[in-house]
């Protein structure tokens, strides 16, 4: 999530996910066990909420054996059909097999919790799914096994279920027995793959199957939605087409289903042959706005990349989850580029991924792409901005380095020499460097293992530049550090390339320097400050990504202190008939958290320049002009009272308004009229997540703190979805009116928030997004609040939201 965004109506789905506490650390050659195939067979009361088992694992083991189970009942465990011995250690379930290889038969029970991890309950319409999220270790939920990614095995699953439900796993159904008013439904086996992609989901599915040559594509909701599924459904078949041919490997399975779960923590996830995906994340109305519609197949595109890079070949441990999510992310943008043209797609790339990874990587409580990880705990916290937007970007960066064939060749090698196997990032590094004969393992190493990133200051004479660089922080002052740097820039005209990997250089010129631009499209992870030769710069052909690259830097240059207000707003006179969508975007979010944290300094200038652009707009009619105008149209409610009045009248026609403009005229609606009763009734009279949420965050916008308060209590109801409370509270936060409150809120609610959120990650995130706005002004007391109550879970985020609350506060001062 980024500190950037609209902080009333961001949505952007957080790809959370689940803590299970401490399990034993691992590293190759440490265990002694192989594990060969698992065969399940359960029975599952689908209105009691309670399952039993019975799996037979085929292992080899030199010691007793070790299984990983978590909340289940073990009731026997049977070796060569004599009774072991066996005792639960935490999650360890220790058998006193001593040394064998053959079949270990446990036989368990265990619950299908209201939770959103392992196996749960997800409710609807009065009803549920019960559905299943395992990574990044709750498989021990449904059944004992080896809970780690390098233990791959095949799976034979069959599961007894009432006889009018369906269910769905990673491959297709072999086999239906009927039982009376139950049934045995048996699924072919699965190739060798690791726990945490197996699925399980139980509900009476509404099923749509369309062929891709072999493989059948099937959109699963529940019942009555299938129809929405249209647009995600062929993104699918596109996308897929496009990576059988990346890769060169066709689809493996015989069937990908493509499900969506009425009540999930995550945005989706990549469970081989059976994604899910929040209802939002999938599904497509008339209610959807474009921006969602883009982010609808960016996620398609993320979660369909894994099916190769991450599920056919699968990192050994979690210190390498950052390439499986970065390579992931990084390929969606390809596949978007490819079938979505019209959408400039590597645009929001570097303003959604470069820029937010930066914004979390400028600070000192950051981490390195790869870090060690010893547990699940750990695993959860660095699903991140640096494990998906700085990957991502570095990967963009190498990819531009050496080239877009030599890359994809690296990937083909990677993905036929590791299949059905495991792999390391060095591993990667290898078949990227033997494809381009280029020292990438020498670069990536130095990126992937030290934080931060580097600030570039480029000092200009008549024939010769000089580059410097040292490791950018928010906080300000200076921090020696040096990378490698793929530098790209181009002087005069001509564009030049070379590898930085030292403090200083110097380029020398045959001709005095005219123009100047450094780090072309932006495929470098650093920013640039221009010392002296600033018209050197306007006076280069400048692209949409280049002015926006000037206007990004300066933002991260005025909370770092090496900007003055003055300067960075006279920088932003540059840009008040800025007519494209990339930085005029960039802008309107400097100019949203500009206003959470200065509102009188800045109101009136945002007031005039979303105006302009509001103007501008109604002449554009494509994808990426109408994404525009909603943020420019929700920005404008808060800071022109008159636009908001007019605005506001439309809300009695909510449903026929244009779905771009539904979250403005809400947001219109609550602050001019204040009428808490009148959004609630529509809310609850919606059916649409998507506007459901829309309403949500205008309840969050009023003036008066007491009504955002009410809204954040109608929260933690059951009239609201658990997945939602943290977009909401995140909203409340961005609101100067209900600072004050909303803090308050936190206080009275966390061990609420942490009891809603249990095993998930999501509060690290939230606590990292709302901690720097509702701190400011009181920074010591919020500092304090969390030194007294400890959530370990969350460390991470609440260390660097106190980081950059010193950040906002500071700005906040200076500009009072």
């Amino acid at each position: 999530m980024y500190s950037v965004e609209s902080n009333f109506l961001r949505l952007r789905l957080m790809l959370g996910k689940d803590y299970v506490g401490a399990v034993p650390s691992w590293s190759p050659g440490k265990e002694q066990v192989q594990v060969t195939s698992y065969n399940l067979i359960m029975d599952v009361d689908f209105q009691q909420l309670k399952f039993s088992g019975t799996v037979s694992i085929h292992l080899q083991c030199e010691k007793d054996a070790v299984l990983n189970s978590a909340g289940l009942e073990i009731q026997s465990i049977v070796l060569n059909e004599k009774p072991v011995r066996f005792k639960q250690d935490g999650q360890e379930l220790i058998a006193q097999t001593g040394p064998f290889e053959g079949t270990l038969e446990v036989k368990y029970a265990g619950v299908i919790p209201d939770s959103l991890a392992g196996i749960y309950r997800a409710p609807y319409d009065h009803t549920h799914i019960v559905t299943t999220h395992f990574e990044a270790a709750q498989a021990r939920r449904m059944l004992p096994c080896i809970d780690r990614p390098d233990a791959k095995a095949e799976f034979k699953i069959a599961v007894k279920i009432d006889r009018e439900l369906t269910a769905i796993s990673n491959m297709p159904i072999e086999s239906v027995i009927p039982d009376g008013e139950r049934k045995l439904i048996t699924f072919q086996k699965t190739p060798r793959m690791s726990t945490y992609l197996l699925y399980l989901g139980i509900d009476k599915f509404e099923e749509r199957t369309e062929k891709l040559g072999k493989t059948d594509v099937i959109l699963a909701t529940t019942p009555g939605k299938a129809k929405l599924g249209n647009f995600s459904q062929d993104e699918a078949k596109k996308a897929i087409t496009f990576f059988e041919s990346y890769y060169a490997i066709p689809y493996e399975l015989p069937k990908i289903h493509l499900i969506a779960v009425p009540e999930f923590a995550m945005g989706a996830m990549e469970n081989w042959g059976a994604i899910t995906f929040r209802e939002s994340a999938l599904l497509i109305d008339a209610n959807t706005a474009t921006r969602t519609k883009k982010r609808v197949a960016e996620i398609v595109d993320h979660e369909l990349a894994h099916q190769w890079f991450g599920n056919l070949v699968t990192m050994k441990w979690w210190d390498d989850i950052w390439l499986n999510e970065s390579f992931a992310t990084f390929m969606a943008f390809k596949v978007l580029n490819s079938l979505h043209r019209d959408w400039m797609i590597w645009e929001d790339f570097v303003r959604n991924e470069t820029a937010g990874a930066m914004r979390r990587d400028c600070l000192k409580k950051t981490h390195p792409i790869q870090v060690p990880v010893n547990s699940p705990d750990e695993i959860e916290q660095i699903f991140d901005e640096i494990s998906y937007g700085k990957g991502a970007s570095i990967l963009r960066m190498i990819e531009a380095y050496v080239g877009e064939d030599a890359f994809q060749a690296g990937v083909r090698e990677f993905l036929t020499n590791h299949t059905y196997s495991n792999a390391t990032g060095n591993e990667f590094w290898h078949s990227l460097e033997k494809g381009s004969h280029k020292e990438v393992n020498r670069i990536m190493s130095a990126w992937v293992q030290q934080p931060g990133f580097p600030t570039l200051t480029v000092k200009a004479t008549d024939k010769k530049l000089i580059l410097h660089q040292e490791r950018f922080l928010t906080s300000g002052g200076a921090e020696k550090g040096t990378w490698p740097i793929p530098l790209t820039l181009e002087i005069n005209g001509h564009p030049q390339s070379l590898l930085m990997d030292a403090s200083e250089q110097t380029i020398e010129t045959s001709t005095p320097v005219n123009s100047l631009k450094v780090n072309l499209d932006r495929t470098g992870f650093y920013l640039t400050q221009y010392i002296g030769c600033e018209d050197m710069v306007w006076n280069s052909k400048l692209s949409a990504i280049d002015r926006w690259g000037i206007v990004f830097d300066a933002f991260a240059f005025l909370l770092s202190g090496k900007m003055t207000f003055p300067d960075y707003m006279k920088l932003l006179e540059r840009f008040t008939t800025e007519g494209e969508y990339l930085p005029s975007h960039e802008i309107s979010d400097q100019l949203s958290l500009l206003y959470t944290i200065a509102r009188p300094r800045i109101s009136e200038f945002s007031r005039n320049f979303h105006r302009s652009q509001l103007d501008m707009l109604h002449e554009k009619s494509d994808e990426n002009g109408r994404v525009l105008r909603e943020a420019v149209a929700n920005r404008l409610t808060l800071v022109d009272g008159a636009y908001s009045d007019e605005l506001a009248g439309r809300f009695g026609d909510y449903s026929r308004v244009t779905p771009d403009l539904k979250q403005a005229v809400a947001l219109a609606y609550a602050r001019s009229t204040e009428n808490y009763d009148s959004l609630l009734a529509t809310y609850r009279k919606s059916d649409s997540d998507e506007d459901r949420v829309r309403l949500l965050t205008a309840m969050t916008a009023f003036a008066n703190p007491a009504l955002v308060s009410r809204t954040l209590d109608f929260t933690l109801t059951k009239e609201v979805k658990r997945q939602d409370t943290r977009i909401i509270l995140v909203t409340a936060a961005g609101n100067p009116d209900a600072r004050d409150i909303t803090w308050k809120w936190l206080q009275q609610n966390i061990e609420e928030l942490q009891g809603l959120y249990k095993g998930t990650g999501i509060l690290s995130g939230t606590f990292l997004s709302t901690i720097p706005l509702l701190g400011i002004g009181k920074v010591e007391e919020m500092r304090a609040f969390f030194e007294h109550h400890e959530i370990h879970d969350s460390a991470v985020g609440i260390d660097a939201g106190l980081e950059k609350l010193f950040v906002y506060d500071r700005l906040a001062g200076t500009l009072a």
